[in-house]
């Protein structure tokens, strides 16, 4: 597994908040990546939103609450250096709001511009998203689009999408997002697989789009580390 230095990790940090993005490759393994193709694809197909807490998203391959369903989700979103990333963009005592995990089918997938949120408040970046790519993202596949800059202002979305960039990553790589920039997942044209894993981190005292409290089970509350059980606002 890669190590990355502070310098490294606070340059990301300034990245997400002057330009709303950051990509940091190799953040999974060959290894891993292998495993998470066959979980995920596992996990879509049993998926039960009664019991998961959000309906399916049309168009998509979905799955939320993924901490209940392999004990690899239980530690993933505290790794080295997405968990650092988000402690230096929204502060040490931040928390997990959820993760999911989303698939355009072929023809599907395209969103319009949005926030994950209002504007960015004058005290600052309240949420990110970390999307980790388990198949990798182009154009063709529908990756991630956005707007460099815009959590800078309240504007609406550009009907034509004027100044638009495309997040095209390796397999392994995570997309670091202020919640307030604007973005939207694009139709994947090619039908190529484009499986992501959305971990979507808040400050403290924030709702959690996953309430964990209620939907991880008893099982698996009890043997998450008291480091897991903070970011997962399980404990105060």
């Amino acid at each position: 597994m890669k190590t990355y230095t502070a310098a490294q990790v606070q340059a990301w940090a300034d990245q997400v908040e002057e330009r709303g993005y950051a990509v940091v490759e190799g953040v999974l393994t060959a290894e891993e990546l292998i495993f998470l193709r066959g979980t995920l694809d596992h996990i879509y197909a049993i998926y039960d939103p009664e019991i998961d807490g959000l309906q399916r998203v049309p168009g998509y391959h979905f799955s939320s609450n993924l901490i209940n369903k392999n004990p690899f989700f239980e530690t993933m979103f505290l790794r080295h250096p997405v968990y650092d990333i988000a402690r230096r963009v929204l502060g040490e005592d931040c928390i997990l709001s959820s993760l999911n995990s989303f698939e355009p089918l072929k023809g599907q997938g395209n969103q319009g511009l949005h926030r994950d949120g209002p504007p960015r408040p004058p005290e600052g970046t309240i949420a990110m998203n970390s999307m980790w790519s388990v198949d990798g993202m182009d154009q063709q596949n529908g990756a991630t689009r956005l707007i460099p800059g815009s959590q800078h202002q309240a504007d609406p979305p550009p009907a034509d999408e004027q100044g638009i960039i495309y997040a095209e990553v390796p397999p392994g790589s995570v997309v670091v997002t202020s919640a307030h920039v604007l973005h939207a997942a694009s139709a994947n044209h090619s039908g190529r697989r484009r499986r992501v894993i959305h971990g979507y981190f808040t400050r403290r005292g924030r709702p959690q789009q996953t309430e964990q409290r209620r939907f991880l089970s008893a099982q698996v509350q009890a043997h998450l580390s008291p480091q897991a059980r903070r970011v997962l606002a399980i404990d105060p």
